[in-house]
């Protein structure tokens, strides 16, 4: 077997290894290859703990507190304040498929048609009122409150142009409609809608003045009877808005005015919420509002 090994006379065993210039470019290259292997698992870490964080803090109810004895609302409030799913009514008793149904423009003579159906069905509303409008029917305006519908603020002027012509104009407009409700009705509300929406006549400082003092609601289902102006069509138009809002996992919050078209929609419209399994309720204070998208959240 000895005979066999041919010691190799280029070996030599006490000569010391000198890597040359490809050994360096080889190692530089398995240093680069594992660091950045060690970024990219740190930097989708560091991307799953941020997306862990925003589905934690979307996913759970939000409470907000009130100083009143009232029970509280449970809300689930996601994508900007779009989608809003109140979890229980006045009586704390569970709901599963609530809908929310305004007036805006009021008090009129045709309010108390309104009042007449919401009534027959054991529904309860919310009016947003002019203060104009509430001087000029102030028994009207007693009367919303007495029957225990929710009150809130629609301005003075209903006109953009008067409403945001300076800064502080849409605030004043607020407090001065507000002071009226709560001495004609007795009502102290913090629940505002401006003229056509927030969107896109809402701007600063108008916004943060308001949202500092109020509550802002806005609207998911327009019934359009401000231009329909005829109970048929109303009836016709407003099932699929609601029905395709619904499908979405949103709640309905439901655009009206107080018209007489509207008055005598209203049968037809509460007997199809009633059988479709809706739950109508009223906002009040204590309620999370819900919210045009301002352009600047929907391009987050």
């Amino acid at each position: 077997m000895n005979q066999r090994f041919k010691p190799n006379k280029r070996f030599k065993p006490n000569k010391r290894f000198k890597p040359n210039k490809r050994f360096y470019a080889f190692l530089s290259l398995v240093l680069v290859i594992v660091a950045s292997l060690f970024f990219i698992t740190e930097a989708k870490g560091s991307e799953s703990a941020a997306s862990q964080q925003v589905l934690a803090s979307t996913a759970l109810p939000l409470k907000e507190t009130a100083s009143s004895a009232q029970p509280e609302k449970l809300l689930n409030t996601l994508h900007h304040n779009m989608y809003v799913v109140n979890t229980v009514n006045d009586q704390n008793q569970a709901l599963t498929q609530p809908v929310y149904l305004t007036f805006d423009d009021g008090p009129t003579p045709d309010t108390l048609h309104i009042l007449d159906a919401l009534r027959q069905y054991n529904v309860k509303a919310t009016f947003f009122m002019l203060k104009h409008q509430i001087d000029a029917h102030p028994e009207i305006a007693k009367k919303v409150a007495q029957e225990g519908h929710a009150i809130g603020c629609h301005g003075v002027s209903h006109d953009i142009d008067v409403m945001y012509s300076e800064d502080g104009a849409a605030l004043k407009e607020m407090q001065e409609c507000q002071a009226t409700v709560k001495k004609v009705t007795g009502v102290d509300s913090k629940l505002i809608r401006v003229p056509y929406g927030s969107v896109p006549y809402l701007k600063e400082p108008h916004r943060t003045e308001l949202l500092s003092h109020f509550k802002l609601w806005d609207w998911n289902v327009d019934s359009e009877d401000w231009a329909l102006r005829s109970a048929p069509r109303i009836i016709q138009g407003l099932e699929p808005h609601i029905q395709g809002v619904n499908s979405n996992g949103r709640t309905p919050v439901i655009l009206f005015h107080d018209k007489s078209f509207t008055a005598q929609s209203l049968p037809a419209i509460l007997t199809y919420l009633k059988q479709s399994g809706y739950q109508p309720i009223k906002i009040d204070n204590t309620m999370q509002p819900m919210q045009f998208p301002t352009p600047a959240a929907k391009q987050s």
